[in-house]
């Protein structure tokens, strides 16, 4: 059973985009990578960029279901919908857990160590974990749940204003950063699901059907969230479709949806940046000069930063700091403890703070 290294698929990537002269040693399409078997220094990203799926040969028919291992609870939540009963799957991440800045437990090494495959987000989202669970699952394939999917970037150079990003594919962007919060693009989840259901069938031919199913199943659903989203988003007048958020984690749903983020109170991708006080004091400019009083923090993630830069908008008579769900999910019983009634929480928060 091959194993996917994922750190070496974003060097690789960002070599590509880098130089010219710098390729893989088995070249080619993603098509044609995943018509052989992969070992750990043959995974790698295609020309456009984008992850290529591990491939499997000779799986035997099961006795037992899979063990399976998910990183974060939103991967989680659509590798339950997938693989349903047929696989005994694992969440590191509880929901409510940063993904970021997550230290794994004892219990979750364990789960790691004895897996079949562990799914991953593929672009180091889990930026504290992953070198973790490489080392204690040796052997065992890291399947990145984003495969086939063009990332939007994020560069070293931009401000907290230049959060629109651009698409991967442009060898000539001068964009470095690749921004892993692929999920908030419904389409990208529809990409997970197809992933998800061809990896559990090549290493478990028996339930291949079922999976497959499933997987069609749920992009139904998720198809009907996309509606759910244009039609919300239709109430806000276009002028009005500018978020400022407390983390830049939102460009995928600014880029399908047709929102501006404005600004980021927390630089770049990653919840562990720190903004300087130069950066605060543009971003309370920005949003003075715009009129915002509206800003929306992650429920995850700590707010102390969001209610800073709210007490120091003068302009302001009152300011709304709004919760979103961003790395994880809701807690079990909760009105956003699946990936898609977190989506739809989320978007009536925003429609809400905004229209």
């Amino acid at each position: 059973m091959s194993h996917l290294n994922s750190n070496l698929l974003v060097a690789l990537f960002l070599c590509a985009l880098i130089a010219a002269g710098c390729s893989t040693s088995t070249g080619g399409s993603a098509a044609e990578a995943d018509s052989q078997s992969r070992t750990p220094d043959q995974g790698h990203a295609d020309a456009a960029g984008v992850l290529a799926l591990p491939t499997f040969e000779g799986a035997e028919e099961r006795s037992d279901r899979l063990r399976v291992v998910a990183t974060t609870s939103i991967i989680g939540d659509v590798v339950s919908r997938i693989g349903g009963e047929r696989i005994s799957l694992v969440t590191l991440m509880r929901p409510g857990r940063d993904p970021h800045g997550f230290e794994p437990a004892a219990r979750d090494l364990t789960a790691v160590a004895d897996a079949d495959l562990i799914f991953v987000n593929g672009w180091d989202l889990e930026e504290n974990l992953v070198h973790e669970v490489e080392a204690i699952g040796d052997g065992t394939p890291l399947v990145p749940v984003s495969a086939a999917i063009v990332p939007l970037l994020r560069g070293a150079e931009s401000d907290l204003h230049g959060a629109e990003g651009e698409r991967a594919a442009d060898p000539t962007t001068r964009y470095a950063g690749v921004d892993p919060h692929v999920w908030f693009s419904v389409h990208n989840v529809e990409q997970w699901a197809q992933n998800i259901a061809a990896v559990l069938s090549d290493l478990d031919p028996e339930n291949a059907p079922a999976y497959v199913d499933n997987a069609a199943a749920y992009v139904e659903e998720l198809q009907a969230l996309d509606d759910y989203i244009h039609a919300q988003v239709e109430t806000i007048p276009v002028g009005r479709r500018v978020l400022v958020t407390n983390h830049d984690s939102f460009a995928y749903f600014a880029d399908e949806y047709g929102f501006e983020v404005l600004g980021t109170v927390i630089p770049g991708a990653s919840t562990l940046a720190e903004p300087s006080a130069r950066a605060l004091a543009a971003l309370i400019d920005t949003m003075e000069e715009h009129d915002l009083c509206t800003l929306f923090a992650e429920s995850s993630g700590s707010q102390t930063l969001a209610e800073t830069v709210a007490t120091e908008l003068g302009s302001c008579d009152d300011v709304q700091i709004l919760q979103l769900y961003s790395g994880s999910i809701g807690v079990e019983g909760s009105a956003a403890d699946s990936y898609i009634t977190m989506y739809r929480s989320n978007v009536d928060t925003i429609v809400g703070g905004l229209r």
